[in-house]
């Protein structure tokens, strides 16, 4: 004889909340400065020029600009091109 009652479906029915991660800027959008480009868990992407990495690996810009992912030594990489250096260049 059981002690306790089956309760299978009590203790069952439970789930964590979904992390909400992934990009959120694509390439070519314009961002402000300390926005939230990528939510990731470990360095899928890199950060680049103007992009700074949190605590937990999130990629936010350091500037305002222009966002652009491209390769370095085969790691993506993602870079904010400030509004600045866009208006040296023409």
């Amino acid at each position: 004889m059981s002690k306790t009652k089956g309760g299978g479906s009590t203790k069952n029915g439970r789930d964590s909340n979904a992390q909400r991660l992934g990009v959120k800027v694509y390439g070519g959008q314009t961002v402000q400065a300390g926005s939230i480009i990528v939510r990731q868990r470990g360095t899928k992407f890199y950060p680049g020029v103007n992009v700074g990495r949190g605590s937990d690996d999130t990629l936010f810009a350091k500037d305002c600009g222009q966002v652009v992912y491209g390769l370095h030594r085969g790691r993506k990489v993602v870079s904010v091109i400030s509004m600045e250096q866009d208006a040296h260049k023409s």
